[in-house]
């Protein structure tokens, strides 16, 4: 699947299915699923939060960048 998928397509699946797996482990009392599946999930979150934050700090420096140029010019 993630070979298939976009990287942010396929974070978001990881993140949806991470609890079901979970649950899923939980019910079968397998420990290796829980664990795995939690390792995923965190994973998932971690890097769809980071690449929010660096898209947000980009946007905020490229918008300071424009504000410099254009009211440095008469």
């Amino acid at each position: 699947m993630a070979i298939l998928l976009p990287r942010k397509p396929t974070l978001i699946c990881l993140s949806v299915l991470g609890p079901i797996c979970v649950v899923d482990g939980i019910v079968k009392k397998d420990t290796k699923e829980i664990l795995l599946m939690l390792a995923v999930f965190i994973y998932a979150v971690v890097t769809l939060f980071n690449d929010r934050r660096k898209k947000l700090a980009y946007k905020k420096a490229r918008e300071q960048s424009n504000s410099i140029t254009s009211t440095g010019n008469p």
